[in-house]
């Protein structure tokens, strides 16, 4: 009521305001003296009136004719106070009435317009809302869309549907979709946006419980005259319950596929008479043909399945016997391989047919690579993916090389883990770097250790690699393996090799210090024991020379092991040198311990230092007596042989060829492996403190491998011990010597000699045996020195020096040296450590004269006796 009253008094006020106003007019124009020209002014309130006044239309009428008659009424009633002619003010009153009916009818025009939009407009809400009232009616989500791809609408259903507001759904509608759904989703709206494709996408939608739902979800372009988008027009679909449903059928239709599999491919059936009367249109397109050509007409007349075809007899003895068949065979006119299969009925025969062409293709190529995979050299085995912590993957499947290296078959391990394969040196931290590696699904190479079904241990270095569907997900992991056992043992003897190397150097490199020492001591203690009368004190001289040698012995041994001492090969046999051995050998041994020698009677030649294989040989007996304890026998064998080069593939530092060997063996303790592979170390011995210095084996092992050969050890523990030393078979046959053994007594002189030494005590020593030999001695410690000596001194007949000095200048340089200066100088080298400088290949050079330190009185008065005598031994040589 108070409304109703409100827009009364609205209106009444509006008509009391124009009324107003017009009264307003008039009386203007009443008083004014140009009364004629206010005419006009009634114009803008009868506008006012006609599109603004809330009255109707009578009201406007009365206000239009109001005006008029106000101007008409000011004619008459205003005075004329100027000079115009009466027409000209006739004409403007005229012209302003005919001005205000006319703004009339055009305000009149407008206000009809203007109620006529509003009604429209209220329309188009109405419509509107009613439009929306049945989009949120409608079971599908509605959505709406501008021509750059952004939603600006969605209808209430999905806002009811997902349990969020339109404007949350508007900011970010992709929040709705399953994450797995989004990428493909943008992709395609992009792609329709860009492309102005219809838009057809399926994802799934998060219901407001926070399950998600398929929906199917389309788009199309509202386009304007010119073919511009103006709008996307979109909706979604729940087909969730369609989707199973399709899933359902799909499930069913597959066993009804399997039930009917007879009419999925090319399917006909024949009478009696083999005449066609139904096929399919496969079964046309193979034969070549089609239907109706086919169709009542006989097999073999209408296509390329001749009388006295394969399949023409197959199907004529299924129709004789009434039994199905199947059978594959090659269709030549369509180059291809079918399948058949035959059924007969009551009607004559049904028969379906595949191409089976890539399936035989592929078959045999899988044929090809199983067969391939399993004659491979290296083991392949294929597990599933998990699980990867224990029990293990279990094991599909294993190849030729597999039950070749482990011992297990195929059926022993199929469904087990590989780590049935594992031990106690598997290595565990190399296990769980594999593991850590296939858990991001890495590729992973690793060397492991495994064991055979018997226990054995063998070395593999395998390679894993994960299988990733298209899906990314890892299905299978395949393990490609070598077995590198002799390789891992060639690597092991290689690393030893190479660590008796080294201590080598360093034990070359002690000896040669230690040689310096025991060649004064030796020297002086000699002399001693010569002048001292005490017998007490003599014996005590008596005991420093002998403390000396087995100083000198034991240097010695280092050197042979360090392969630094020099050796002065010469043609060998090795039968005659073990016979003059014999009973050397027989005192060494014990009475309970048998000896036997097995000499071979066609025994080649060997080029060696005899004198160093006495040794060897000698250290080998002993060992080989010690570990007799409570006797055995001893049997010293010799023999020709051939290391091939399989042999050699196994030992690196052989070199393939003939050789000659020696082979000491013996029944005692044995040793183990691990004992084995120490025995050549320098120090390493088995036996008691004090009854063994453990430098044995080691100058056989140096002694052996300077002269270019090879040693092997063979033991068992209770078993014995084979120690064989090979040396190179000389490849012609050089004429045997045989020195005469005489004892060489001690003889002096009065020659010139210059003695180049670095080390003082040495030096001195060196010098007063000399003198005390009758000698003329020249004493320098550099080559240098010795250089300026010779051209002070020219009567100069014997060069001493030492190989290894400073200063520059080695004894080798020194004596070349010399000799361009002075060609008749003769040259006698001394030292304790050889290296290269006069020694290659374990050798003496030829013509190289040499005094190996530490020695005696005795070796050195031979030595420089019979390098002065060399040229008149030659000549008598000669004579």
């Amino acid at each position: 009521m108070n409304h109703f009253t409100g827009r009364i008094f609205d209106r009444l006020g509006q008509n009391i305001i124009i009324l107003g106003l017009l009264v307003g007019v008039f009386y203007t124009d009443l008083i004014t003296p140009l009364g004629f020209a206010h005419g006009i002014l009634y114009l803008p309130v009868v506008i006012f009136a006609v599109l603004r006044a809330r009255v109707g239309d009578g009201f406007h009428k009365a206000v239009l004719a109001l005006a008029v008659v106000g101007v008409i009424v000011g004619y008459f009633s205003a005075p004329n106070a100027t000079d115009l002619p009466e027409f000209y003010i006739i004409s403007n009153r005229l012209l302003s009435v005919a001005i205000l009916l006319l703004s009339y009818a055009y305000c009149r025009k407008l206000r009809v317009l203007a109620q006529q939009n509003v009604e429209i407009s209220k329309l188009e809400q109405a419509q509107r809302q009613t439009l929306e009232n049945f989009i949120d009616a409608m079971p599908i989500q509605v959505w709406l869309a501008d021509p750059s791809g952004v939603v600006d609408y969605t209808s209430r259903s999905l806002a009811d549907f997902a349990g969020k507001s339109r404007e949350t759904i508007l900011a970010d509608w992709l929040a709705l979709i399953h994450p797995d759904d989004i990428e493909n989703t943008l992709a395609t709206w992009q792609r329709s946006v860009q492309t102005g494709e219809l838009y057809h996408v399926d994802f799934r939608i998060q219901r407001h419980d926070g399950e998600y739902i398929w929906h199917q979800t389309q788009a199309i372009p509202q386009r304007d005259d010119n073919g511009q988008i103006q709008r996307w027009i979109g909706s979604s679909s729940d087909i969730d319950d369609l989707l199973r449903f399709r899933e359902e059928s799909e499930r069913l239709a597959m066993q009804f596929r399997h039930t009917v599999e007879s009419i999925t491919d090319a399917f006909f059936t024949l009478d009696h008479d083999f005449r066609f009367t139904y096929l399919n249109h496969k079964a046309a397109e193979a034969l070549g043909s089609s239907i109706e050509e086919l169709l009542g007409n006989v097999i073999w007349e209408k296509c390329g399945i001749g009388y006295q075809s394969a399949f023409a007899m197959q199907y004529r003895k299924a129709a004789q016997t009434q039994s199905k068949l199947h059978f594959e065979e090659f269709y030549s006119p369509a180059d291809k391989w079918l399948e058949v299969h035959i059924y007969p009925s009551p009607d004559g025969l049904t028969i379906y047919f595949s191409d089976i062409t890539e399936q035989r293709e592929k078959r045999e190529r899988l044929l090809l690579l199983n067969t391939a995979v399993s004659r491979l050299n290296d083991i392949i085995i294929i597990t599933e993916a998990e699980p990867l912590n224990e029990p293990g993957p279990r094991i599909l499947y294993v190849n030729d090389a597999f039950e070749a290296v482990t011992g297990y078959s195929s059926a022993e391990v199929i469904g087990k883990s590989p780590r049935l394969l594992q031990g106690p040196k598997t290595d565990r931290q190399e296990l769980q770097r594999i593991k850590e590696a296939l858990q991001q699904r890495q590729s992973v190479r690793a060397q492991l250790i495994n064991y055979t079904k018997s226990g054995k241990e063998y070395w593999l270095e395998m390679e894993i690699v994960p299988l990733i569907d298209n899906d990314g997900h890892c299905t299978h992991l395949v393990s490609v393996e070598r077995d590198i056992t002799e390789r891992m043992e060639m690597e092991q003897r290689l690393r030893e090799s190479q660590k008796l190397e080294a201590v080598g150097h360093l034990t070359g490199g002690v000896a040669h210090d230690f040689n310096n020492l025991l060649t004064v001591i030796m020297g002086n203690s000699e002399m001693l024991a010569d002048q001292i009368v005490d017998p007490e004190q003599r014996a005590m001289a008596e005991m420093t020379v002998s403390a000396a040698r087995r100083g000198a012995e034991l240097t010695s041994r280092l050197l042979a092991f360090a392969r630094r001492q020099p050796l002065d090969p010469k043609p060998t046999d090795l039968n005659h040198q073990v016979t003059s051995m014999k009973p050397l050998i027989r005192r060494t041994l014990s009475e309970n311990i048998e000896l036997e020698f097995v000499p071979d009677p066609q025994l080649g030649i060997t080029e060696i230092d005899a004198g160093e294989l006495d040794t060897a040989l000698l250290n080998l007996v002993v060992n080989a007596r010690d570990a007799m304890q409570y006797g055995g026998k001893l049997t010293i064998e010799t023999a020709n042989t051939v290391l091939d080069r399989h042999y050699a593939s196994h030992h690196p530092e052989v070199v393939p060829g003939e050789y000659v060997m020696i082979c000491v063996s013996d029944t005692g303790v044995g040793m183990g492996n691990e004992t084995v592979h120490r025995a050549f170390e320098p120090f390493f011995t088995t036996k008691d403190v004090g009854k063994g210095s453990g430098l044995g084996l080691s100058m056989v092992f140096g002694f052996t491998k300077q002269s270019g050969g090879h040693v092997n050890i063979y033991s068992e523990i209770g078993e014995g011990t084979s120690v064989k030393l090979y040396f190179p078979k000389a490849k012609s046959a050089p004429r045997l010597v045989v020195p005469a053994k005489t004892k060489t007594p001690l003889l002096g002189g009065n020659e010139h000699i210059l003695i180049a030494e670095d080390d003082d005590l040495v030096l001195q020593h060196l010098e007063n045996q000399l003198h005390l030999l009758g000698y003329r001695v020249t004493a320098v410690i550099s080559g240098p020195d010795a250089l300026e000596a010779l051209k002070a001194h020219d009567d100069i007949d014997l060069l001493l020096t030492d190989i290894i000095m400073p200063g520059g200048m080695n004894g080798r340089e020194l004596a070349d040296q010399a000799r361009v200066a002075y060609p008749l100088l003769k040259v006698l080298f001394t030292s304790g450590y050889s290296e290269n400088a006069i020694i290659h290949h374990g050798r003496l050079d030829p013509g190289v004269a040499l005094l190996s330190k530490p020695y005696t009185r005795l070796e050195l008065a031979t030595k420089v006796r019979r390098v002065l005598d060399k040229d008149v031994q030659d000549d008598e040589k000669n004579a």
